[in-house]
This record gives C-alpha cells, structure tokens and sequence, in this order.
C-alpha cells in the first residue's frame, strides 16, 4: 500500500529549505544585483533559481512517500529506497511520535531513525501492529546502555 508523507509538512520543509538556496545563490552573486541595471546574467540567475525550485517541488510532492508491505516499510526519498524490516526495530518511542508526529524508532542496531508521519498516521498504526520484536523502556536501556531515548 502506497502512503504519502503529509504535504503540510514536506511544503513547509520545502520553502524552509528553498529560502536557504535562494539567499545562498543571491549572496554567491551578489556583486552582480549591486548594478542598478538588469542584464542578460542577472536574469538568467533569476531563471535559474526558479527552475531549479520548481523541479525540487515537484520531486518532493512526487518523489516523498512511503510502500507498505508485509515484511517491511520502504521509504521513498527522492529516487532512494530506504528499507525497514518490521523484525529488525526494537524500540519505538510513542511519547515523541505522538507529540512531534514524527516515527521515532530503533532498530536492532542502536540506531535511531525518524521518518514524518503521514496524513492519518498509517506508518505508525502498521509498525506497532508488525513490530513483534518490541522492547519496553527498562528492558531496551539494558540492553542498549550507550543509546539515549
């Protein structure tokens, strides 16, 4: 089952993420928007600017989401596949992902990963339902000292 990533959330990154490059790009050149007079080079770096956010958008509109399946969760980001085993998380912290709707889990690893919440919260649903390898509290700390909840 497809699922996508919520779209307030990825436009909000998004613009977060577009402003940064825009006053990267602006202060790369800034000697040239200095001049009083719009030429050719200033135009295309404007063009430029806006062609590339315009492809971006469309890759995270499109390109953002999430394929659920019966041993796994693939996660889409852009073209790369990132795959979790439903056996290999061990820990997920409920309190955060309900608060920041955002999964926060561990795998078998130690390692933490988050992954944004869908529109109805479906990925979370799916991964306390096929997650049968579930720790509590006490029972990951001793197991995982090093790795702070």
């Amino acid at each position: 089952m497809k699922v996508t990533v919520d779209i307030k959330r990825t436009l909000t990154i998004f613009f977060i993420v577009d402003i940064i490059f825009a006053v990267l790009l602006f202060l790369s050149c800034i000697n040239l928007f200095l001049f009083t007079k719009f030429g050719v080079l200033q135009v295309l770096i404007i063009l430029l600017y806006v062609g590339v956010s315009i492809i971006m958008l469309v890759l995270s509109l499109k390109r953002n989401f999430y394929v659920i399946e019966n041993k796994y969760l693939v996660a889409v980001r852009g073209f790369k596949n990132m795959y979790y085993h439903y056996n290999d998380v061990v820990y997920i912290d409920k309190a955060q992902s309900e608060k920041k709707r955002v999964l926060c889990f561990y795998t078998n690893k130690g390692h933490v990963r988050y992954l944004p919440f869908d529109k109805n919260g479906e990925i979370y649903k799916t991964m306390l339902k096929r997650c049968h390898n579930l720790l509590d509290d006490e029972q990951f700390k001793a197991k995982y000292p090093n790795v702070k909840l």
